[in-house]
């Protein structure tokens, strides 16, 4: 699973973030409506428990009370308020027209001027209940009542339910236009970075030297070091590139000299031959060690601007200069190069792979070559290219596969060499995050040596 980019992440931050945000904000705002709808039902019901008190007063405790009230919703009988009042002794002595369609069965406490508003289930139906206790001096006794009121909340259901709704459409849509706003803001933001990543891929293929300088301040911050350390890179490559050239003719020449005198000196019949042969030994191993170290010093060191190079003529070229050098051995040469097939990197470290490669397999095989340069992987990504040499030779033992790619170490010894070839080609693959493998050629039955390297990815 490929990581977020970026941008994604701060999409999804902020759209997480938003989301918890306006879900708070909706929740509190349907709270508040529903807190304020409540607030002003327990003030109309107790404005009709005042009204019922005012009734009772109205009537100096001759017990008689009309059944109609001054608000007419209490006088319908199918309406959403409904009045009742019990005796100290929670007798019910008066209800109004609207009560009448259901069976009431409380039994009041009293609480001596104390006010209760709650919700209650009556007969399935939700109703909203204010209930006072009160003291009336009625006549020349003082007695206790229970007035209530009650308001059917069906209304109130409906009414929240409908203003949960249009809250909640309007915080999804806006958070939609939050988004997009966001979205938008944050392409537009994050063009100098898009600007950036191309002109690094332009760097990376060798179509442009340096960053340009037209960069928000805090970009800049980045490219302007980058620059300069693009700027030391070239140079340091250039000086190492002359110094290595003006070591190796410094020291080569000497050493071919002191190799040739110590050959001519070899002949002469009074002069020691075992000092000699340590002397040319010494002298051949140090050409060695130069040559290594020369060609191991410039390996993986591409920079950051590098070339699609396409292998099919480099190979080409090798084969026929190679097929030439040994003619004798008429060599049958195979060369399989999948189309479209290419190589992100340095054009000398390709030439130097390809060529250790297959002036093994010329030097080493019967008859028999086969070069195959191909995409590995999926087709549709094409992430690694794959070269493959197969010669008709002896192999390589399992036990030495190892070891040969190693500095100074030689397979074959009876063939001349110096047993650098291999190390470098290892050297260079490995500075391209590759992997080189050796085996058993499959068709040909000699060595198979298996070069897979990124494109694009080091």
């Amino acid at each position: 699973m490929r990581p977020l980019s970026l941008k994604g992440r701060v999409i999804l931050a902020t759209t997480v973030s938003m989301v918890v945000f306006l879900a708070f904000v909706s929740v509190a705002i349907i709270k508040s409506y529903q807190s304020a709808t409540k607030s002003t039902i327990e003030r109309n019901l107790g404005s009709d428990a005042n009204e019922l008190i005012s009734l009772l007063e109205d009537t100096q405790g001759t017990g008689w009370l009309p059944n109609e009230l001054v608000n007419p919703s209490y006088n319908q009988p199918l309406s959403n308020n409904i009045g009742l009042i019990f005796d100290q002794q929670g007798k019910l002595i008066w209800r109004s027209l609207s009560s009448y369609r259901y069976e009431f069965k409380f039994h009041p406490v009293f609480y001596n001027l104390n006010r209760r508003f709650y919700h209650e289930k009556i007969e399935g139906d939700g109703f909203f209940v204010y209930e006072l206790s009160v003291k009336l001096a009625l006549g020349d006794t003082i007695k206790d009542y229970t007035l209530m009121t009650m308001y059917q909340d069906k209304d109130y259901q409906r009414d929240a339910s409908q203003f949960s709704t249009i809250v909640l459409l309007w915080m999804t849509g806006g958070l939609f236009l939050m988004l997009l706003v966001i979205t938008w803001t944050l392409r537009w933001g994050f063009k100098p970075l898009r600007f950036l990543a191309g002109e690094l891929s332009e760097m990376k293929s060798g179509d442009r030297g340096q960053l340009s300088h037209h960069y928000p301040t805090e970009i800049a911050r980045i490219t302007r070091p980058l620059n300069a350390l693009l700027h030391r890179e070239r140079e340091s490559r250039e000086r190492l590139k002359n110094t290595m050239g003006d070591l190796a003719h410094s020291l080569k020449t000497p050493l071919a000299a002191i190799q040739a005198s110590a050959q001519s000196l070899e002949v002469l019949p009074d002069v020691p031959k075992d000092p000699l042969a340590d002397i040319i030994e010494q002298a051949q191993r140090m050409n060695t060690t130069i040559t290594y170290q020369l060609k191991r010093a410039v390996v993986g060191r591409q920079g950051i601007a590098q070339s699609r190079i396409d292998p099919k003529p480099m190979a080409e070229k090798l084969c026929r200069a190679l097929t030439k050098v040994y003619a004798a051995k008429d060599v049958e040469m195979e060369l399989e190069v999948e189309e479209g097939c290419y190589f992100d990197g340095d054009e000398g470290d390709l030439m130097e792979v390809l060529g250790n490669l297959l002036e093994n397999a010329f030097r080493l095989c019967v008859c028999q070559v086969h070069v195959k340069l191909a995409f590995e992987g999926d087709k549709k990504q094409r992430q690694h290219l794959l070269l493959e040499v197969d010669d008709d030779g002896p192999g390589v033992p399992e036990d030495k596969r190892e070891s040969i790619l190693q500095r100074g170490v030689r397979a074959d010894s009876r063939n001349p060499g110096q047993g650098i070839g291999l190390a470098v080609v290892a050297d260079i693959v490995a500075s391209y995050h590759g992997y080189l493998t050796v085996g058993r050629a499959e068709g040909l039955g000699g060595a198979r040596f298996a070069i897979s390297l990124p494109l694009g990815n080091y």
